[in-house]
């Protein structure tokens, strides 16, 4: 944080001088800076002495945006009822939040007021994301849109009359549980943000290759029903400008088909915060952020697991930073939502969770390494997925790409469930691999980014592992019925 009057600066993204040409041998030069909103006047600062010892040698004019309350992080996401969405947007203040919305283009017919929240420093539970991490995330505001006609395109535009609304946003309603019915799905793990000017993110923040897995996101947008981000979102990591930038950057897909998150170490871990594991990889947010800007149909606060139908699917997804052993709340619940599953309307069954519970990874030093957890994983939910005969199994965390045989216990055979971890999705790519591959594990890539999409109809599933640089099919997976 800097001072500068009475002008605090949350949030630093610097580039280098020397990146402009004329800037040694002429004294001065041209960078440029995409700015958000993030509700707050700015200033550009020239420092001198680098990062180790920096002083303040000349600053901007404050820069105003023209409207503060302008919605901004416009999302989707569904309720589990086909004729139900969840829009949820962002905004300094507010006087009637709400959504407005009708099947024609700028003829908005319905309205339904938002339900606004914030959360404060004092919520979270550790440094950074109580003290130097901080700023004020603004009013989080959630509006249920309701009577909808599953797969009619609507047209929204959510906001205030008082102070504004945002641009026409459009989807088509969720699809009814139906063994006839396409469902297409894009689906990853571990993306973060990326800044589009190339500018330095100081914080863990900064994963470029999402840009390029966000544009792939948009180019198959006309083709997609639902998007599934399997866990480590944003990468925040307790700075709470990085959640302002994620939402920025994927919000030409989130406002228009349902985003669905299951939660991860980097959303939700801490010590001493009734979770699985007592580490820092939440920086301090121990889930507060995550919960408050995302509309799951989670069954309690802190309690994010949950299941919904779409068209020929069903999927559920779980936590594996909470306890899930057969004592456990989350184990109660997906035992019995498994077993609740009608295979006659929705014949396929999709299960994901964040640590995975197949994986080729050296890491086994720590409880928390993936190894052990992917043991735990198999001991107490593996049964489970073998029981309802879970078709595909998605997974994040280990940072790269791999897809299993049908597996259970460890052994290939015709009736198991097909594995797929699925984390490279923007973060820097894992090279830690055993030295000979398991026997369970049909394709490997631990050197690309990318992102996967399942399209599924009442016979066939179709898997397909897309590379972010090349746009390339690069693994391929169809399953039967």
């Amino acid at each position: 944080r800097l001072k500068y009057g009475e002008i605090f600066i949350w949030h630093i993204v610097p580039q280098y001088a020397e990146v402009s040409p004329t800037h040694k041998h002429e004294g001065r030069g041209f960078l440029l800076f995409r700015l958000i909103n993030m509700r707050e006047p700015l200033i550009m600062g020239f420092l001198t002495g680098g990062f180790d010892d920096p002083e303040l040698a000349a600053v901007s004019e404050v820069i105003q945006f023209q409207n503060w309350n302008e919605p901004t992080q416009v999302h989707l996401a569904l309720t589990g009822d086909p004729t139900e969405m969840i829009a949820m947007w962002v905004s300094k203040d507010a006087y009637t939040p709400k959504v407005r919305w009708g099947t024609e283009s700028g003829q908005y017919i319905h309205a339904a007021e938002a339900d606004s929240s914030s959360y404060s420093a004092s919520d979270m539970c550790g440094s950074p994301a109580i003290d130097f991490g901080y700023r004020d995330p603004g009013l989080l505001h959630k509006a249920k849109l309701s009577g909808l006609q599953p797969g009619l395109t609507y047209y929204y535009t959510c906001g205030d009359q008082q102070f504004g609304w945002s641009q026409e946003f459009s989807f088509r309603a969720a699809l009814a549980a139906d063994p006839k019915t396409t469902v297409r799905v894009s689906a990853f793990g571990d993306m973060g943000s990326g800044q589009v000017d190339d500018s330095v993110q100081s914080t863990d923040g900064q994963q470029q290759p999402s840009l390029n897995t966000t544009r792939l996101l948009d180019k198959y947008l006309p083709e997609t029903d639902l998007v599934l981000h399997i866990g480590d979102i944003s990468y925040a990591n307790g700075y709470s400008s990085v959640w302002e930038e994620f939402f920025d950057q994927v919000q030409s897909v989130a406002s228009s088909v349902p985003y669905m998150v299951c939660i991860g170490n980097h959303e939700r871990d801490y010590p001493n915060t009734n979770g699985l594991f007592n580490v820092t990889d939440s920086a301090g947010e121990c889930g507060v952020p995550y919960e408050n800007r995302f509309a799951m149909p989670t069954p309690a606060p802190d309690q994010p697991w949950y299941g919904f139908d779409y068209g020929s699917a069903h999927f559920v997804l779980m936590s594996t930073e909470h306890f899930f052993d057969p004592t456990s709340p989350q184990y109660q619940f997906l035992d019995a939502h498994l077993k609740s599953v009608d295979r006659s309307r929705t014949p396929w069954l999709i299960f994901a969770g964040h640590r995975p519970m197949y994986v080729d990874s050296t890491g086994d030093k720590h409880s928390d390494s993936q190894q052990p957890v992917a043991k735990l994983l198999r001991t107490y939910l593996e049964p489970l997925l073998h029981e309802y005969k879970v078709d595909l199994a998605l997974w994040g965390h280990h940072h790269l790409y791999h897809r299993s045989c049908p597996v259970y216990q460890e052994v290939c055979l015709d009736q198991g469930t097909v594995h797929v971890l699925v984390a490279m999705g923007g973060h820097d790519l894992s090279d830690n691999v055993e030295s000979s591959n398991p026997a369970w594990l049909e394709y490997l890539d631990y050197k690309h980014w990318g992102m996967t999409r399942l399209t599924m109809n009442s016979t066939t599933l179709l898997f397909e592992y897309i590379h972010n640089d090349d746009g390339m099919v690069h693994d391929k997976l169809v399953l039967t019925k």
